[in-house]
Order: C-alpha cells, then structure tokens, then sequence
C-alpha cells in the first residue's frame, strides 16, 4: 500500500487534528506551546530547495504521541516548506502499517517524509531514540509511586496523571531533542541515492526476532 498525492491531500491540518482530538487535548497543546524549535532545525527545512510533504499518522490516546506528535506539527505549521496532512491512525491503521515493519505493526506515531514528487525520503517513528532512557526513568519512577497506591484502578489512574503531567514538564527540553533527531534522519534521506531511501529514525523497539 503506498500514500497517492490524492490521498496526501485528504489529511488533516494542525488545527483540524487538535479539533478532533478527544483524549489528552489539553497536555498536546501545553506541549505544543512549550516547544522551542532549535534555529539551526528550522533553517534547514526552510533552505531546502523544495517544499518537503509530511505525513503524520497518530493517535491522541498513545503516550509519545501526546509528546512527539505536537512538537513536530509545532515545526511543519513554522516552516513554509513542509506541507502537512494528519492522518487518525486508528482510521488508517492498513496504512500506517505500511510503513512499519511486520514486528512493529501497530506502533503510533508515525511520521513520513516525501519529496515534492512522493518520493519517500524519511520515516521517523513514535519518537527520538536517545530520549528512550529518560522514558525509562519516567516510568520506573511512576512505577514506585504506583506501588503504594493500594487500590489497583486508583494507581493505574494516578500513574497516567503523572506520566501526562511529567511529559509536559519536559515538553522544551525532550521537544529540541525529537526535532534534532527529525531533522537528522530527513537530511540523511537527502543525502541518500533515490534507491536507498527511505532513512530510518526514531525508536527501535520490540527488538526484531
């Protein structure tokens, strides 16, 4: 399955995917406000010699969506040269899957980068790689303060308050991180011949059998 230019033009702007959303809509737009995007990030996407199109595909009730996804709509809705479209991946599950590997079918979000023509150029999935062992450390110490909470639907309920409310804590500094790592991987897939595309960022789990 592959994204036509026709179904491209079918998905969502920033504002009509924040209208939509359901779950979370609060703490993704205190993250989107809260991000700083890094000078050098944006004067690369806005030197590019071609308007770059970005497909986003994600879901408002998934964790690193809350955190990657509005940072990187933050960047396309501040660069002319990045065409946006959202897509609900729980309405385009096939083809979200599409661009995932069999082992990570079901992963959100995910972010793909095409040239002016729908080449694909990057993907960037569910969110930056380095930030992986601050995720660890935000669950473990919700994990702690869960295990004292006697009543097991009270702890799953305070767990999510305290992972919501950490990642929009960290929302600048955990946001220059997933736009660097972005950036990253769209330069290497430019850097790469047509046929070696697409690059590959974001994380790498479950480990691959």
């Amino acid at each position: 399955m592959s994204l036509t230019a026709d179904k491209f033009n079918q998905g969502m702007t920033t504002d009509q995917y924040i209208d939509i959303i359901k779950v979370n809509k609060d703490p993704f737009c205190q993250i989107r406000d809260g991000v700083e995007i890094p000078d050098d990030v944006l004067d690369y996407f806005n030197s590019l010699e071609n308007p770059v199109n970005l497909a986003v595909f994600t879901s408002d009730w998934c964790g690193d969506a809350m955190s990657t996804t509005p940072v990187i709509l933050r960047l396309a809705d501040a660069s002319d040269n990045i065409n946006l479209s959202v897509f609900n991946r729980d309405d385009e599950l096939d083809l979200t899957n599409s661009f995932l590997p069999e082992h990570r079918a079901g992963t959100v979000p995910v972010f793909v980068v095409f040239d002016q023509n729908m080449g694909e150029v990057a993907r960037f999935v569910e969110t930056a790689i380095s930030l992986v062992p601050a995720i660890d450390a935000m669950d473990e110490m919700v994990a702690q303060a869960a295990a004292s909470v006697t009543d097991e639907a009270e702890g799953r309920r305070q767990a999510r308050g305290r992972r919501t409310a950490h990642r929009v804590t960290k929302a600048a500094e955990w946001g220059a991180v997933i736009l660097n790592e972005f950036q990253q991987v769209v330069a290497d897939g430019f850097a790469r011949p047509a046929d070696q595309r697409p690059a590959e960022g974001g994380t790498k789990w479950p480990p691959e059998d």
